[in-house]
């Protein structure tokens, strides 16, 4: 009797555990290359429908070879269903202009895209984008006062954070923000830095409580320093004006796991759901001295992250693992209990034209 019932405990356990990772089937192919995958991309779900926009990848050969990147500038759009994993895309836009490495926010059924880079550099650039029946209507918002790329970005009640990446060129820990009902009159203000470091590439998400928590990011190195990762977090507090710091992201082992490169959005079921990004040891030793060779490896050498986590009520939790999610630069989408998984890196300079889904609920 003892063993049927721990068997049966075993069993019950391991369906807790389990995960339904569904791969999807179609990617958007009318822009000549985009079907090879891109990262870094723009994405969101409105109405139910899932948009992607820009990105950059290598179409025509690596970059371990000399390739040249290419940024992207259509909209793409496929009606979302529960009950398939088909995917039939559309091009219902396009953005003012080629980018990727910009923040992508959904907000009062309207997407948001901001600022980013392409061949000519870093972008002010923001608009609103309401669907219609016909396509995408744009609307202008107020420019960023500095050209910022590999940033963070999150809706808190209708302001919207701009945070940390390269700041003309310079990494930086700065916050802009927006209020998004006053946007013409008001513009974008500049609000306290995340202490500590400089954040190039971190993730922030909107947190209960009406606070904006942030995670991760590095500052390169310089003729001064050595590159740094900034492991923890800190939550903004727009009625005090202040940071308070966070803890950091661990797994299920209690390892302290590093946000770069990784990809945050929120969900009704998880709290903050946290998908990739790149190994802390592999990642920090290349960004100080590049060793010979180091585009050379099989993916698995670089040891993305493999884990999906979730902070919620001050805590972090380890939701599951699966090869699936071992990307860098990827872009995030929520709609009906399922999180969306949309490209990114498998190495650096090899883009994945795979979209998953997961449930966390």
């Amino acid at each position: 009797m003892a063993l049927a019932f721990n068997a049966l405990f075993t069993l019950h356990t391991m369906a807790q555990n389990s995960v339904s990772m569904q791969r999807m089937v179609g990617f958007p192919t009318e822009e000549q290359g985009f079907d090879k995958g891109v990262s870094a991309c723009f994405c969101g779900v409105v109405n139910g429908y899932l948009y992607v926009a820009g990105g950059c990848n290598f179409p025509d050969k690596p970059v371990a070879e000399g390739g040249k990147k290419r940024f992207y500038k259509a909209i793409y759009a496929a009606e979302l269903n529960a009950d398939s994993d088909r995917l039939q895309w559309k091009t219902v836009g396009q953005m003012p202009q080629a980018a990727a490495y910009g923040v992508s926010v959904t907000y009062n059924n309207s997407l948001i895209f901001v600022g980013g880079n392409n061949e000519a550099g870093s972008l002010t650039t923001a608009i609103r984008l309401y669907p219609t029946a016909t396509g995408l209507q744009q609307e202008a918002l107020p420019s960023l006062p500095q050209a910022v790329d590999n940033m963070a970005g999150a809706v808190v009640g209708d302001i919207l954070y701009i945070v940390g990446g390269n700041c003309e060129g310079v990494a930086t820990q700065k916050v802009w923000a927006l209020n998004l009902k006053k946007a013409a009159n008001e513009g974008w203000k500049e609000v306290p830095a995340v202490p500590g470091v400089a954040r190039v590439q971190p993730i922030a998400a909107p947190l209960e409580g009406g606070l904006l928590g942030v995670w991760g990011g590095f500052e390169p190195k310089s003729d001064e320093k050595p590159a740094q990762l900034a492991m923890n977090g800190a939550s903004y507090n727009a009625g005090c004006d202040s940071w308070t710091p966070l803890p950091v992201p661990t797994d299920a082992a209690g390892e302290e796991v590093f946000t770069g490169g990784a990809t945050a959005i929120a969900t009704p079921e998880r709290g903050v759901v946290v998908v990739g990004g790149v190994n802390k040891d592999v990642f920090l030793a290349a960004i100080n001295k590049l060793p010979e060779g180091y585009l050379l490896h099989e993916p698995e050498w670089y040891r993305f992250n493999n884990r999906v986590l979730c902070y919620r009520d001050g805590a972090w939790t380890q939701l599951f693992q699966h090869p699936a999610v071992a990307r860098a630069g990827c872009a995030l989408a929520y709609w009906q209990g399922c999180v969306y998984v949309v490209g990114g890196e498998l190495k650096p300079g090899i883009r994945t034209a795979e979209i998953v889904r997961f449930r966390v609920d």
